[in-house]
């Protein structure tokens, strides 16, 4: 058996269950808006292709303009769920961003120069020019980023590899490999994208800020690729599921507290497939309706919900397996720190709510308007 560093002699201030809910709630939150900039910015990219077109045209400005605003929310609701990990998973989670040290310090750079070509892409629309090698440049950069990510999320739960990994070198610079689980991982974040970022072109539809054309469009576009890339989606789900080891697939049916995690696979499925039927329905039929929009933003939502628990899930079975148990900690609740954090938490997340409906009122009165 491995081992982990020491656990933390300084108790918890809050149950696990707490800071698991938490976790959950804001990663959740955070890969919606990972799923919209992946596949908002690579049908911005595609879109921006046919300048010629004008419903297309329209419709890349549109994306474009939104992607800022989705960074900031990608960055902000990225930081919470890191910090509950780490107060969870710190013994495995420290020293997996340790053997990847480089990779993991350059996160930052990476994003801010995606940050810096995401304005460049928009201003560059805006101006009726050719932006695409900016938004690819971005695009593939945000995609980096998240097979960092990935791989850091994966070898947090590989102790059996970090003393060879250290030993290769102690600088950080070299990535794990030979996990089963990595690639099938990274796909269905990038497919998980496009079918988001389809369901977001569905959403943008039902907006009164454009013309009937351009909302036909977006509707049949966006629908397309939703119902396309769900299905892949879809696939890649099983196929991340299909390499799990063994005793993580035994824990999701029998293990009491982990089939609720089970049970979430099965809702993501259903979910997922949801999904597509709806996309399908406003892909195909063109149509820009307010019911398919919400309906989607909402079946969206839901389906991270439901991945994220899941994700939980296999995390700690796999973790269980090689001797850490998450709920095994200290706990020393707090209980009037624990209230006070729990209202402004609720707070700050209606500020988010009503920051979102500020910036979708200030959109310009028609969206063909350059």
């Amino acid at each position: 058996m491995q081992s982990f560093p020491a656990v933390d002699p300084i108790p918890l201030p809050a149950p696990v269950w707490l800071f698991k809910l938490l976790h959950i709630v804001t990663l959740s939150l955070h890969f919606v808006a990972v799923e919209m900039l992946l596949g908002g910015l690579l049908l911005a990219v595609i879109l921006s292709l046919f300048r010629s077109c004008s419903p297309a045209a329209v419709a890349a400005r549109a994306l474009s303009r939104r992607l800022t605003v989705v960074m900031t929310y990608v960055i902000n609701l990225g930081v919470p769920p890191l910090l509950f990990a780490q107060v969870l998973y710190g013994r495995a989670l420290y020293t997996s961003s340790i053997l990847i040290g480089t990779y993991w310090i350059a996160i930052v750079f990476l994003l801010m120069l995606t940050y810096w070509l995401l304005y460049q892409f928009t201003s560059r629309l805006e101006a009726g020019r050719a932006g695409w090698p900016l938004g690819l440049s971005a695009w593939i950069l945000a995609g980096f980023i998240a097979r960092l990510l990935s791989t850091n999320m994966t070898l947090m739960l590989r102790p059996e590899v970090w003393r060879s990994m250290y030993s290769s070198s102690a600088a950080g610079i070299f990535l794990p490999t030979g996990d089963p689980t990595t690639e099938p991982r990274w796909l269905l974040m990038l497919a998980g994208g496009l079918f988001i970022g389809g369901l977001w072109m569905v959403y943008l539809s039902a907006r009164s800020t454009f013309r009937e054309e351009e909302r036909r469009f977006l509707a049949g576009v966006g629908g397309k690729i939703a119902a396309v890339f769900g299905l892949v989606y879809l696939g890649a789900g099983f196929w991340a599921a299909s390499v799990q080891p063994a005793a993580v697939k035994f824990g999701l049916t029998s293990h009491a507290l982990y089939e609720f995690g089970g049970f979430a696979g099965y809702g993501w499925i259903a979910l997922v497939v949801s999904g597509v039927i709806v996309a399908t329905i406003a892909g195909f039929g063109r149509i820009a309706a307010g019911w398919l929009a919400w309906t989607g933003a909402l079946l969206a939502l839901l389906i991270e919900i439901t991945f994220t628990v899941y994700r939980d899930a296999v995390r700690d079975l796999t973790l269980l397996s090689k001797g850490y148990d998450v709920w095994d900690r200290a706990v020393v609740t707090n209980w009037s720190v624990v209230g006070l954090f729990l209202v402004l938490f609720v707070a700050a997340l209606g500020v988010v709510g009503w920051l979102i409906s500020v910036v979708a009122r200030a959109q310009k009165p028609m969206e063909g308007a350059a």
